[in-house]
């Protein structure tokens, strides 16, 4: 019996410059000697695999917390960090704080009690994950947090027919969150305080294979040591010992897919194939289709 393993790593090659990036001989010779595709078109992790039906990533939510028909719709509600520089605001996730089960709870229970009259409701699915049920659909078109992270919200709030109605909703957040006494305490002891929900979905598709996350919100911020210490978990934790169990056999393929950050692609190595070892050995970023750093 064949046995195949892919794996999904979302910001394999981050968002960051190339000298930014040092050899990383194990995954250099991988995409270099493999049978290496580039995709058509940029994609997220959402959007994998391609050509499948799709969910929203609320819906998705909902349904693993068990909490899908306590609301007849549902947006993504995720607690952040509003960044003042300049005129702007800069938005910050949970990859830049922590958020304390208690500390959720109580924001979300003044949340609740301000918006109880709209028959608005925040629930929660980890601290740093939300979801705000809703009476009807909103008609508006939002921003997935992960696209403007340590970057400028302008431009990126609720858009729409209803644009007015939510972002009217967006600064009434604010207040009710800027006294509260979690809040409080969290500056008093210099932490970045909660000092917005950042209100979205976004289609999605569903994937039975392994998809690991943790070098996604580094490459998104342009953290490269924060990139480099999980690539370096990744090769440890889990691309040598999917390697070995190629070496040995025990797989026929192992597929590793690159989305998000500057590439998006795969390579396939086959335990038949054994290494190409004629094929030169190319840098990382200096991959066939890696895409030049972003500019904004």
């Amino acid at each position: 019996m064949s046995v195949h393993k892919t794996l999904v790593v979302p910001g394999l090659f981050p968002a960051l410059p190339d000298s930014a990036v040092p050899a990383v001989p194990a995954l250099e010779k991988a995409w270099s000697q493999g049978d290496r595709e580039v995709f058509e078109r940029p994609l997220t992790l959402a959007q994998w695999p391609p050509n499948q039906e799709t969910t929203w990533e609320s819906a998705r939510r909902a349904q693993a917390a068990g909490i899908f028909h306590a609301a007849p719709h549902w947006l993504c509600a995720d607690p952040v960090h509003l960044h003042v520089e300049g005129d702007g605001l800069i938005l910050l996730d949970d990859y830049t704080f922590e958020l304390s089960a208690e500390e959720s709870r109580g924001l979300r229970e003044d949340l609740n009690a301000h918006f109880a009259m709209d028959d608005l409701y925040f629930h929660e699915v980890t601290p740093t994950r939300w979801l705000l049920g809703l009476p009807s659909l909103p008609e508006i078109e939002t921003t997935p947090p992960r696209q403007r992270v340590g970057r400028n919200i302008d431009g990126h709030l609720p858009r729409g027919p209803q644009r007015g109605l939510w972002q009217a909703r967006f600064n009434e957040i604010q207040m009710v969150l800027h006294d509260h006494p979690h809040n409080q305490a969290r500056q008093a002891q210099g932490r970045r305080v909660i000092s917005g929900v950042w209100l979205w979905d976004e289609a999605c598709t569903q994937s039975a294979q392994e998809v690991v996350e943790t070098l996604r919100a580094p490459s998104d911020y342009g953290d490269a040591e924060g990139w480099m210490a999980a690539l370096e978990e990744f090769l440890e934790t889990h691309w040598q010992y999917w390697q070995d169990q190629l070496r040995q056999g025990t797989l026929e393929t192992l597929t590793l897919v690159a989305l998000e950050g500057r590439f998006s692609g795969q390579v396939v190595l086959r335990h038949s194939q054994r290494w190409r070892f004629w094929r030169k050995v190319l840098p990382l970023m200096g991959m066939p289709g890696v895409r030049p750093l972003r500019e904004s």
